[in-house]
């Protein structure tokens, strides 16, 4: 029977819940501005970025109202959904609508949810930490580049090499991390804006050079693969 998981670890199953219906996967779309210029053969195309997706969820609650409160404040509080149809896979949450209950059955009640989610598919093997203590390489299986999760351990200022794009870091307390996901930069569990010089680094389909300067003992990279 199909299903889907909450934040990794929580099933429709153990949530009394059941899919009543088909689940359409949303593919990620692009935002495009298109613009008339006079004179010009066809229209100029601006790409502005990716629309967020919405998955529509025809869902059945067993065990009443206790139940499917339960359900909807599981399914409004998730940060991430994995379903049984995209195996390897997960979409990261920004919120979700929970329809009111119907009582359409005597053991099972009908609801209906929209979940919507960040535009892409992540792979569930990008929230694995890979380990360099000297330069490397990292394959990144995903169909578009990551935006990673680099921890990057020394004191000082370093230059983490990536695709041979130099990225200065300000390390004072030992190490610095680096999120290209969120375009945040934390030491010492911390918040620092200058800790990063230069562009938030990404890591290109295939395989990416990273090379560690000098003053760098290891990184760890959680590489956030994603496709449309």
């Amino acid at each position: 029977m199909y299903g889907f998981v909450l934040n990794h670890h929580t099933t429709s199953a153990s949530l009394g819940l059941r899919l009543t219906g088909p689940v359409e996967l949303p593919v990620a779309r692009r935002v495009v501005d298109d613009i008339e210029v006079t004179g010009r053969a066809g229209t100029l195309t601006r790409l502005l970025g990716w629309e967020d997706t919405t998955i529509h969820l025809p869902l059945a609650v067993k065990g009443g109202l206790q139940a499917y409160q339960q359900a909807g404040l599981a399914l409004s509080e998730a940060t991430t959904i994995g379903l049984s149809s995209e195996p390897g896979l997960f979409r990261r949450v920004k919120y979700a609508h929970v329809g009111s209950l119907r009582q359409e059955l005597t053991a099972w009640a009908m609801f209906d949810t929209e979940v919507v989610c960040e535009p892409f598919t992540y792979l569930d093997s990008g929230m694995d930490v890979k380990t360099l203590s000297t330069s490397g390489m990292v394959t990144n299986p995903g169909l578009l580049d990551a935006a990673p999760v680099i921890t990057v351990y020394g004191t000082g200022t370093l230059t983490l090499t990536v695709n041979g794009v130099r990225h200065v870091l300000r390390a004072p307390a030992g190490r610095v991390t680096v999120d290209s996901r969120r375009l945040i930069t934390h030491v010492a569990g911390k918040a620092q804006t200058d800790a990063l010089t230069g562009p938030f680094p990404l890591l290109t389909p295939g395989v990416n050079r990273i090379e560690l300067g000098t003053g760098i003992s290891k990184v760890e990279i959680q590489g956030n693969w994603k496709n449309p």
